[in-house]
């Protein structure tokens, strides 16, 4: 069994640790050229969900489990601890001023509304909206598996292609790319999550890794697929920033691949650190961020480049320890979940 996969990991930690840059970067005043540059870093959410398809379908590939026993288990690892974060920053929110609360904020994230009004899915914390796309994933997993199971590869990935750019010509002739709750639904990433499937599939039914590709070639991706990226961001207006993600993805992955290829080792080490520890800094860093943010304001420090050590190194510092609790806590309740499973069964047997 090929139960891990070292470059999904650092696929995952380049894709966290970039976003976390890309948020730092974006509350200090910058030119207009770098203004533009750090756009690639919000890149990175493209090769995360990709990382993601492979990693789940390979899990149920090697072990399929039923569907509500998977819902389960992700919505356990997922939710709980997402939760659990919100209530913290809606707590510190209580003594500093750094989200504004009130019930109807923290309400939306408990019962997940917030996907649905652009106003609320920004509170305790803008990452957050991704919560709500992979939650959908999860929900309609079960599906794109039976679609998978039904039609060739090849037509399995042109129906995601068509699924994903139908949703943003539905979002642009609506005029509503600007609104996260549109331009960040499931179906605009659902066929960067299905390529990663087949990724996985072809993996380990064909042994193909999609990331044995010669250096040279991956800079040739990259540079073409990030160029691409940006010139159609720059020049192609609204339609242009909605329909670049396919250079994004190959673009920004290849980049992934060839930083893994070079097999430096404290850089390949600390990126798969990172990834031990992604979803806790992902959860955690903007709260990490907006303290930092106050803290330099009430103590007249001027908040630039070179705080980006000092909210790093406070980021992994808060996520060790959350990262420790949330195992806690989601072990033992799906622990207790499995246990109560085999009472009900052990009973089920004896009638």
């Amino acid at each position: 069994m090929k139960n891990k996969v070292e470059i999904i990991d650092f696929l995952k930690g380049y894709s966290i640790l970039t976003i976390v840059l890309y948020h730092f970067f974006q509350g200090i005043k910058l030119s207009p050229l770098l203004a533009k540059a750090i756009q690639f870093g919000g890149t990175g959410i493209h090769t995360f969900i990709f990382a993601s398809g492979f990693g789940l379908f390979l899990s149920h590939l090697q072990k399929p489990i039923p569907y509500a026993q998977f819902l389960r288990k992700r919505f356990v690892r997922i939710y709980v601890p997402y939760i659990i974060v919100v209530t913290l920053s809606a707590a510190i929110s209580l003594f500093f001023p750094i989200y504004k609360n009130n019930w109807n904020n923290y309400f939306s994230h408990v019962f997940m509304y917030k996907m649905f009004y652009d106003r609320l899915i920004g509170t305790y914390g803008y990452q957050l909206w991704f919560i709500s796309t992979i939650i959908q994933f999860y929900l309609v997993f079960a599906l794109i598996v039976k679609l998978r199971e039904r039609i060739p590869g090849n037509i399995f990935l042109l129906v995601g292609l068509l699924i994903s750019y139908g949703w943003a010509i539905i979002f642009l002739s609506l005029h509503k790319e600007d609104s996260r709750n549109w331009n960040s639904f499931f179906l605009m990433f659902v066929w960067e999550f299905m390529l990663g499937m087949y990724c996985a599939e072809m993996y380990l039914k064909n042994g193909y890794k999609f990331w044995d590709i010669r250096k040279p070639w991956l800079l040739v991706i990259a540079f073409g697929g990030l160029g691409i990226y940006g010139l159609m961001a720059i020049l192609g207006g609204r339609f242009g920033k909605s329909l670049n993600d396919v250079p994004a993805l190959f673009g920004y992955t290849a980049l992934c691949v060839f930083i893994y290829s070079l097999r430096i080792k404290w850089v390949n080490r600390f990126i798969l650190f990172t990834a031990n520890l992604s979803f806790s800094i992902f959860l955690i860093h903007f709260l990490v961020l907006n303290g930092v943010q106050m803290a330099c304001r009430a103590l007249g420090i001027t908040y630039t480049w070179v705080m980006l050590i000092p909210v790093l190194v406070l980021c992994y510092l808060e996520a060790l320890p959350l990262e420790k609790f949330f195992s806690y806590i989601t072990d033992g309740l799906l622990s207790r979940q499995k246990s109560t499973t085999a009472i009900a069964k052990a009973e089920g047997t004896k009638a």
